[in-house]
């Protein structure tokens, strides 16, 4: 592995694990056993660290936040799919996550780039929904759509943080994933709703 996925990789454990802010150039390099030299000459300090695991991120989820499947193709196994895989790559760059509004209040490249992220992520969670509501299985008018479409981007949004809070140590994407399901149950016709809670299921 080359030098600087090493420093990328090393600097994601660390801010995963004590938070972005509790992580200084040197703590990176003495994990990484080499000087602090040697990795300002891959990155010109945390900020450009931060910089590039923001846009891993980014790349990581765009291709979920892209509706390429029309979406009257779509069955209720796709929709858990995508938000199995979106919150699999919010856990995989947890620290984003655990105190967001504290590191776009510090980053302004942060700022812009999470509220794009976030509006890239309701609009893909609309066009779902949409067509779902097409298809006659949610079952709820423009405004009933709006207020899920705010609930499920919030659990999305905030999950790790309140899981943080609350102390609780399960950080796999279950219980988040069964979170935005049950978000979505109410709204579902009979049929749909009993498949769902089915997925719901087995998960538990």
């Amino acid at each position: 592995m080359k030098t600087r996925d090493r420093i990328l990789l090393c600097t994601l454990e660390l801010f995963n694990e004590v938070g972005e802010p509790n992580v200084t150039t040197l703590d990176i390099a003495n994990e990484l056993n080499i000087s602090p030299g040697n990795l300002y000459y891959h990155f010109k300090g945390k900020e450009a660290l931060l910089e590039a695991l923001l846009e891993h991120f980014l790349d990581h989820t765009r291709p979920l936040l892209t509706m390429e499947t029309h979406t009257q193709q779509l069955e209720p196994e796709d929709y858990w799919l995508f938000m199995h895989l979106l919150f699999e790559a919010i856990i995989a760059y947890r620290f984003l996550f655990q105190d967001l509004s504290n590191l776009m209040g510090r980053h302004g490249f942060v700022k812009r780039d999470m509220q794009l992220w976030l509006q890239s992520l309701r609009t893909n969670l609309k066009i779902m929904l949409q067509a779902l509501r097409e298809q006659e299985h949610l079952l709820c008018d423009d405004p009933g759509l709006e207020t899920l479409l705010d609930a499920l981007c919030q659990t999305f949004l905030f999950w790790l943080d309140y899981q943080r809070i609350a102390r609780r140590d399960d950080d796999g994407p279950s219980l988040a994933v069964q979170q935005v399901l049950g978000l979505m149950l109410p709204y579902l016709d009979q049929s749909t709703r009993q498949w769902m809670q089915s997925l719901i299921n087995r998960y538990q």
